[in-house]
């Protein structure tokens, strides 16, 4: 586990005690690389995350007892608080009276929040701040190569990147993005975290002098995943038309099937075929479509969000797996299914399955503040799911959160159920990821006064055109059924 908890300590639930926790917390994230401006957003964080268990959780009552832990991740620093106290009220989040996730989402300097229902264990918060590393000095010292600079005959070698290698890379974005690529490129000390702890492993074009001319990576959620995402791929300008993608492709293939990957999936924006051309060719096909998934391109002027389109890469002999499919969506993910070739049974669910609820669902939220985005994954379905989601949606949406996507289990006969109950709260079909959380996942999307513009979607395949098709007409459905039900 990539995880790395620095320490864990039982606070009494006393008011008193949170002066010395919050500074506890900003000597510890300054130790592990934070500067002080962080680590002072931090200290505020952890002193209003406190209160909310003191004045909610326990109701102000004494002799109570919750656990704050401190984590370190790669380049991230997680404040971690677990309760045991009153269940989130959602009624009264509802009502509007509430404070609970809102006010972190609003007060908190956090970059990610993660709220996780532990069922009979109580819950837990988590308050993630990137680490902020500075920008190596000589990568603005670089002047920017216009995107149409000279083509230079230079030879160049193939290989896998070293955790050294950082500036270099950050100076191959830097000629070809300026400083518009949204990642931590920009930051080596990041990426050689990356690298090390098995997160990633990139493929870099390198000249003699050292040079970085081009780039592919291969990500991973932990070390262990069975799938991973294809990201950061560029070509410095004056590189182009040299091959050198087409090899920096093969060998990142042939490393997913040396490590047994099942497969690799990413994302394409929708403003331009380019990168789709690059996915099909390379045997990327289409699974679905995030709509207003990007917040903003890489010219800056540009103010509208984009769509992507998901791919998915077969790479290795995946295990047959059985698949539970909603009715209203069984015609198209059959075809997905057919379309990226995977062994899946399909089953109905039986009658019986809907006596095995237990008492209650669990839901965990992974919000990103600065995109506007927001990741609900369901780990255990239950009869107040429902009522679970609609409180959280509403939440979300209150504080300006632009795209929200929920993920079901595909695996699970409940998720036929369960998914009509998720539209009618507004959110449409999304697509399918094969195996992204130890098994295919369904997705949804729902969308906050966010649209699709049509005239800035382009699409190059026949299935593509016909899966967008098919996605837009159930957002009008999602929508339609939102407005009558006034579900939030």
């Amino acid at each position: 586990m990539f995880d790395s908890m620095i320490t864990k300590i039982t606070v009494k639930s006393d008011k008193k005690l949170i002066s010395s926790i919050v500074t506890f917390v900003r000597d510890v994230a300054i130790n592990e690389g934070l500067n002080m401006e962080d680590a002072r957003k931090l200290e505020l964080v952890a002193d209003e995350a406190c209160l909310n268990v003191i004045d909610h959780a326990f109701e102000g009552q004494d002799g109570a007892y919750f656990d704050i832990t401190l984590e370190r991740r790669p380049a991230q620093f997680v404040i971690a608080i677990e309760d045991k106290g009153l269940p989130f009220d959602w009624k009264t989040v509802d009502s509007g009276k509430g404070q609970g996730i809102g006010l972190m989402l609003m007060k908190a300097f956090s970059d990610e929040i993660k709220f996780v229902n532990l069922g009979k264990d109580g819950k837990r918060l988590e308050l993630i701040k990137n680490i902020s590393y500075e920008e190596h000095p000589s990568i603005k010292e670089e002047t920017r190569t216009s995107p149409a600079g000279e083509i230079t005959e230079k030879p160049v070698t193939v290989r896998f990147m070293e955790g050294e290698e950082g500036v270099a890379l950050a100076k191959c974005f830097y000629h070809t993005y300026g400083y518009t690529y949204r990642d931590y490129i920009y930051y080596p000390e990041k990426m050689k975290e990356f690298l090390e702890k098995g997160l990633q492993k990139s493929v870099i074009a390198v000249t003699e002098d050292g040079e970085i001319t081009g780039h592919t990576g291969i990500a991973r959620q932990k070390p262990d995943s069975t799938v991973a995402e294809l990201i950061q791929c560029v070509v410095h300008p004056s590189y182009r038309k040299k091959g050198l993608f087409t090899k920096m492709m093969a060998k990142s293939l042939d490393y997913a099937k040396g490590c047994k990957l099942y497969g690799l999936y990413s994302e394409a924006v929708t403003v331009h075929p380019f990168a789709q051309k690059v996915n099909r060719t390379y045997g990327g096909q289409e699974t679905g479509f995030l709509f207003a998934s990007i917040s903003e391109r890489a010219m800056e002027e540009d103010p509208y969000r984009q769509s992507s389109i998901i791919y998915y890469f077969k790479i290795n002999e995946e295990p047959e797996r059985t698949v539970y499919i909603p009715l209203q969506h069984t015609t198209i993910i059959k075809n997905i299914y057919e379309h990226i070739k995977l062994r899946r049974k399909f089953e109905k669910p039986t009658k019986k399955a809907t006596f095995d609820l237990p008492d209650h669902a669990m839901v965990d939220i992974k919000v990103i503040p600065d995109r506007k985005i927001a990741f609900m994954n369901i780990s255990r379905y239950g009869p107040d799911l429902k009522d679970l989601v609609r409180v959280h949606l509403k939440e979300l949406c209150l504080n300006k959160i632009e795209c929200i996507y929920i993920d079901l289990p595909l695996t699970h006969p409940l998720t036929c159920t369960f998914c009509t109950t998720l539209e009618y709260l507004g959110f449409f079909f999304a697509g399918v990821i094969p195996e992204l959380h130890d098994g295919d996942i369904l997705r949804l999307q729902y969308l906050n006064n966010v649209t699709v513009d049509p005239e800035q979607t382009i699409i190059i395949s026949p299935f593509g055109r016909e899966l967008f098709k098919y996605i837009q007409k159930c957002q009008g459905e999602g929508g339609l059924v939102n407005l009558l039900k006034g579900a939030i």
